[in-house]
């Protein structure tokens, strides 16, 4: 019987101490997963920023050519 209870202390115990520590953990993820998340902003902001005369002259360009079409009776 006292196995019994010392196994039923070690599961309270660690069910609260796991309560008490999982705010900390989860914070700590957050914060990295947050630094991932603004070096890529971070990253593809200033791509786009280079990138943009580039994408300027690409639109300038002539693609196709006109052709005017008639309406035949």
């Amino acid at each position: 019987m006292e196995t019994f209870f010392e196994i039923l202390l070690a599961l309270f115990l660690m069910s609260y101490v796991i309560r008490k520590i999982t705010p900390y953990i989860i914070a700590y993820f957050l914060r990295r997963l947050e630094k991932k998340v603004r070096s890529k902003f971070n990253q593809n902001n200033s791509e786009s920023f280079k990138s943009s005369p580039n994408s300027n002259d690409n639109k300038k360009e002539k693609v196709g050519e006109y052709v005017d079409f008639e309406e035949i009776d």
